[in-house]
């Protein structure tokens, strides 16, 4: 009898081991952090999240990290494919805003269950995140604290149940909603370039790192890094006064002091990165006010 309630306890424990190997948590390191559809400073923005909050990545995209989508994600989806009990009657996207132009964030199969929240505005409504939909977005890697060394060289979390994740199905050909209420120019998209493929190494750097002999020129808000630890980390430049961080920089202290929480220009070089893959640092050769 012993025997058998030690079975079933051990195996329980290796199901439990395997779920909590699905992600690592980790915490925001920013006052404000964008989650975007894909890997990419210019890929679409599909909610904010504010500093301390923890999150749970799935995995290491270069200097990007894959995380699951927070209960509170605003979603939103067409009325027309869901019955008066509130279940799903065909393929339906879930996107961020209510328009067809707004990023997709997943898919729901047909009878699916889904939680309203609020009234139907313009054939529109806004939905509790179904248990189902295992939405991943994408953030900052500099912008997270969290342990590395949990990851493999792919990415992927050391000792993980295999998951090729997310190779996403293919968005459908059926348009959700037509916008009633709104001039709707699109009758539908060809969102296949929607889907999120997860590159082996990040497609797009938040910074080009130049050859070295190349002059460097940036344009953003320049004002100091809280978290520095070092010289070269104490400023930093921002694409706006609570924006993404684009760069470090570092160099002459009278002229980056002179220039502080200004937005300006900022010509120089290369001058490393903050650890293996963060953000460029860049040694100023001049700053000017815009």
């Amino acid at each position: 009898m012993n025997k058998k309630i030690f079975t079933v306890f051990a195996v329980f424990s290796g199901v439990m081991a395997l779920a909590a190997a699905d992600f690592v948590r980790g915490t925001v390191n920013a006052d404000l952090l964008n989650m975007r559809v894909k890997p990419g400073i210019r890929e679409a923005v599909a909610g904010k999240i504010v500093e301390n909050t923890e999150v749970q990545i799935t995995r290491v995209c270069g200097n990007w990290l894959e995380i699951k989508a927070p209960e509170n994600l605003k979603i939103f989806v067409a009325v027309t494919r869901i019955n008066r009990n509130s279940v799903v009657t065909g393929e339906l996207n879930m996107r961020s805003a209510m328009d067809t132009k707004s990023p997709i964030l997943g898919v729901l199969n047909k009878g699916t269950k889904v939680e309203q929240i609020g009234t139907v505005k313009h054939g529109w409504v806004q939905i509790k995140k179904p248990a189902e939909a295992d939405i991943r977005l994408y953030v900052s890697a500099f912008l997270i604290k969290y342990d590395s060394s949990k990851f493999d060289a792919n990415g992927n979390i050391i000792g993980a149940a295999v998951a090729p994740v997310p190779e996403k199905k293919e968005t459908p050909a059926v348009e959700e909603v037509k916008t009633p209420a709104a001039p709707a120019p699109e009758k539908k998209e060809t969102p296949a370039v929607e889907e999120v493929k997860t590159p082996a190494a990040p497609a797009v750097e938040e910074v080009k790192t130049p050859a070295a002999p190349e002059k460097i020129e940036l344009t953003g808000v320049l004002t100091r890094y809280k978290f520095s630890t070092s010289k070269d980390t104490e400023y930093v430049l921002l694409t706006a006064p609570n924006g993404y961080n684009q760069a470090f920089v570092t160099g002459d202290s009278a002229v980056l002091s002179a220039n502080e929480n200004k937005k300006v220009k900022i010509t120089g070089s290369a001058a490393g990165r903050f650890g293996e893959n963060g953000a460029i640092i860049v040694k100023i050769e001049s700053v000017s006010a815009i």
